[in-house]
């Protein structure tokens, strides 16, 4: 009877008093159970609402009349995969990118062609009639259909473009702008004349609808091809003696023999006379460069090292028809680039070679 009576009594100790450490350790416990408690009085709730008796066979959903319901779709989801696609390759970067963006590409073009077939099959309850207008209103000139906004923003592109790129791409923007802003001009001057003729005569005609400029499209194109391919100085080649056909490699004024601590690089017509360069190792040298483009035009020398990612020194822009002298700090044996970073391109861009 003892025995029992102590039981009781440890029993009875513990409900008095409680051990709060252990008691506090279960407080996770409890919430979770009160969380699983609600949610399934919530799913019991949903699942018992509605009606308690159903047909014995499932009715299809029938759209009231005049409104289209669109069918089910998997394009949504494969959206969302594409777009999934896209972010996975920007933060990967590289060939990624352009997967996942032929990824998301491809998806929506599903998506769209999905809309357009379930467009075609909409009906349409009643068609309205067409309303044509005889013309505007007395006093109110309204101008035809004209190419020469697009032409204008065209030419306007290819100018921005050779304010970055400069030499003879900034040439053919500026050429560009100016034909189709004439051309613009032409058309207004036109399009006054007939305001005028209609100040007499009361009856308004439009200049005639233009056609395609095609013509002018494929001019535009070729001349600012040729212009980049002799910016970047694919035509003519370069190193070519156009007039024996021979070819003959100009001597850098760099020097590739020995080594050296002191150079003179002269960059022009977006390009460096000086293809390699060849200095001791852990030992200062200078280069003296030349930017002999036209002003406007900068150009720098930068090392880098041999994958032309990591920066080992950079210099200030040089603008052109300006020289200065860069100073390099010792380097480590090895190889390394040369490289203008404005510009950079296999024509300004050369091997450092330390040794």
């Amino acid at each position: 009877m003892e025995g029992l009576w102590q039981s009781i009594l440890e029993l009875i100790s513990r409900l008095v008093i409680p051990d709060w450490g252990e008691l506090i350790g279960l407080l996770p416990l409890g919430l979770a159970g009160l969380v699983v408690l609600w949610f399934t009085w919530t799913i019991r709730r949903f699942a018992t609402a509605g009606p308690t008796r159903r047909a014995p066979a499932r009715l299809t959903p029938i759209a009231p009349p005049g409104i289209h319901m669109p069918g089910p779709s998997y394009a949504p989801i494969l959206a969302a995969v594409g777009s999934a696609a896209l972010l996975w390759g920007l933060v990967v970067g590289g060939n990624a990118l352009l997967v996942g963006a032929t990824i998301l590409v491809f998806t929506l073009l599903y998506w769209g062609r999905e809309a357009i077939r379930d467009y075609d099959h909409a009906t349409h309850t009643e068609t309205l009639p067409a309303v044509v207008h005889p013309g505007p209103p007395p006093g109110v000139h309204m101008p035809g259909p004209s190419f020469r906004p697009l032409l204008g923003a065209i030419g306007a592109t290819a100018l921005m473009a050779g304010l970055v790129a400069g030499g003879w791409v900034l040439a053919a923007g500026a050429i560009i702008l100016v034909v189709t802003l004439i051309g613009w001009l032409v058309d207004a001057r036109e399009e006054y004349g007939k305001t005028e003729k209609a100040d007499r005569t009361g009856h308004l005609e439009n200049i005639p609808a233009p056609g395609w400029p095609r013509r002018l499209l494929q001019g535009i194109a070729v001349v600012f091809v040729l212009a980049v391919l002799v910016q970047t100085g694919v035509i003519p080649p370069r190193g070519t003696d156009t007039t024996g056909g021979v070819e003959s490699s100009p001597a850098p004024s760099g020097g590739g023999g020995a080594p050296g601590t002191a150079f003179t690089v002269v960059a022009k017509d977006i390009a460096f006379d000086a293809s390699t360069l060849v200095v001791p190792a852990n030992t200062p040298f200078t280069i003296q460069f030349e930017n002999q483009d036209p002003s406007g035009v900068v150009h720098d020398i930068d090392i880098r090292a041999a994958d032309g990612t990591t920066v080992v020194k950079d210099q200030e822009i040089v603008n052109g028809g300006v020289s200065t002298t860069y100073s390099y700090d010792g380097l480590p044996a090895g190889e390394y680039i040369f490289i203008c970073s404005i510009h950079p391109i296999p024509q300004m861009t050369g091997t450092l070679t330390v040794k």
